[in-house]
């Protein structure tokens, strides 16, 4: 390459038989050229950065917008999850009210002294919004403007909403709970004391065999005149098990010139049971006795006795009452 003040010359040779190729070049132009040259790489340079910038934008909005879908997946299935509690704690409660009834208690002293709050949503929930959402800062009244809010914005709103109704939802099933939990340990104590009423009040025959008197007005075969039979007669022959009818204790065991050989048993709740006319007791005073527990035989013992059997009294509150109403098999 030959140069000159202005010119620079620029052989090209294509072999050894052909004539070389010679290009003249004004030193302006190669000097803007390379100028040129220059400024076109560092152009193709910074878009090239851009580029992967905006790549890596791109990644970081696809990882930003895969957690925020797995986000919004989480809290859907959580706030199906409070509404599944929700279904199961009206269930508890309608349980709740119907064991209250069945049991005589009061269902108006704890239902109702915490307000019902049902999870709820919508427009009224704070929210200070995003970066450029037209929700962010304070509503302007005199404008009329709307600016679209981004669909990530959207999700996002969405997904604070569902947060409300969840946290709605979980604080009405705490007030929820805290109400059953009374009821139930009301519940609790009163099941209790059932339980041990019901094991109390005689249910059972204490013996096998037929009635051969009724309770109630009679002809005394013993004297001839009206008289009121305290209890009922059950023919048995002689050593025939007797058991006591429920839970209760042993207040007498002794022996009566009228009644024979007899056992009284305290069953609490204002109710004893009398059984007179037998041949052998096995129990003494002050022994606990449960259902079906043996206490003693059918015989014939005492003054008012015409052949083997027992004499079966139930008193409920000091007045004998028939004890048919007290048999249940």
């Amino acid at each position: 390459m030959k140069d000159s003040e202005e010119t620079l010359t620029v052989i090209i040779f294509r072999g050894a038989r052909a004539n070389p190729w010679r290009l003249k070049l004004r030193r302006s132009f190669v000097k803007h050229g390379l100028i040129a040259g220059l400024v076109l790489l560092v152009l193709q340079g910074g878009i090239l950065a851009h580029y992967v910038y905006q790549w890596k934008q791109l990644d970081e909005f696809a990882e930003v917008k895969q957690e925020l879908t797995i986000s919004k997946s989480r809290t859907s299935n959580f706030s199906t999850e409070v509404d599944g509690m929700k279904k199961r704690m009206v269930v508890l409660e309608n349980l709740n009210r119907k064991l209250q009834t069945m049991f005589g208690l009061e269902t108006d002293d704890l239902q109702g002294s915490v307000p019902i709050i049902p999870g709820q949503g919508g427009e009224e929930i704070p929210y200070e919004g995003l970066p450029g959402d037209s929700l962010s800062g304070p509503m302007n009244q005199d404008s009329d403007e709307s600016v679209p809010v981004p669909e990530a914005s959207k999700s996002y709103l969405s997904m604070e909403r569902q947060i409300e109704e969840i946290k709605s939802g979980l604080e009405w099933l705490n007030q929820k709970t805290d109400i059953e939990n009374k009821i139930l340990e009301e519940l609790s104590t009163v099941a209790h004391e059932k339980v041990e009423q019901w094991a109390a009040t005689p249910s059972i025959w204490p013996t096998k065999g037929r009635i051969t008197s009724k309770f109630g007005p009679r002809v005394s075969p013993f004297t001839g005149k009206k008289a009121l039979h305290a209890g009922i007669d059950i023919g048995a022959p002689a050593g025939t098990e007797v058991r006591s009818p429920a839970s209760g204790k042993v207040v007498v065991a002794a022996y009566d010139g009228r009644m024979g050989k007899f056992i009284r048993v305290d069953h609490g709740y204002g109710i004893e049971t009398t059984y007179g006319h037998l041949s052998k007791i096995y129990v003494k005073y002050g022994d606990r006795v449960q259902r079906g527990d043996l206490i003693g035989l059918v015989g014939s013992t005492g003054k008012f006795s015409t052949g083997p059997h027992l004499h079966y009294q139930v008193a409920v509150n000091d007045a004998v009452v028939n004890p048919i109403h007290y048999i249940l098999d």
